[in-house]
């Protein structure tokens, strides 16, 4: 894991963290639906690829990238998770500034 030297640094990686899952999300949706058309089974066979499969495979993604986060925000200082929050404009459905909102209300910070 890096080294987050600064607040900006720490929302940064977290902004590139999430844009990663977004585009592995896509990604996978794309070969999901590829790997699907390119076997479709027959009426009497199983298709090659289940939905079962898939969300295993999607769960996996997001554990990798929870995991990302989550390691961000232990590594950082409580002056940089409330000046990185502060560097956000705080609004909902930005994850970047929900993570770092939700990292100051688990270590009962003050922004």
């Amino acid at each position: 894991m890096e080294n987050i030297a600064s607040p900006l640094d720490l929302l940064t990686s977290l902004k590139i963290a999430f844009v990663e899952r977004d585009e592995a999300a896509d990604a996978f949706d794309v070969f999901k639906q590829d790997a699907i058309m390119a076997h479709e089974p027959s009426p009497a066979d199983a298709p090659a690829i289940s939905s079962d499969d898939a969300a295993d495979a999607a769960a996996g993604e997001v554990d990798a990238f929870d995991a990302e986060v989550r390691g961000l925000l232990a590594a950082a200082s409580d002056a940089d998770v409330i000046a990185a929050y502060r560097a956000t404009e705080g609004e909902v459905g930005d994850p970047a500034a929900e993570a770092l909102l939700g990292e100051i209300r688990r270590r009962q910070l003050t922004a």
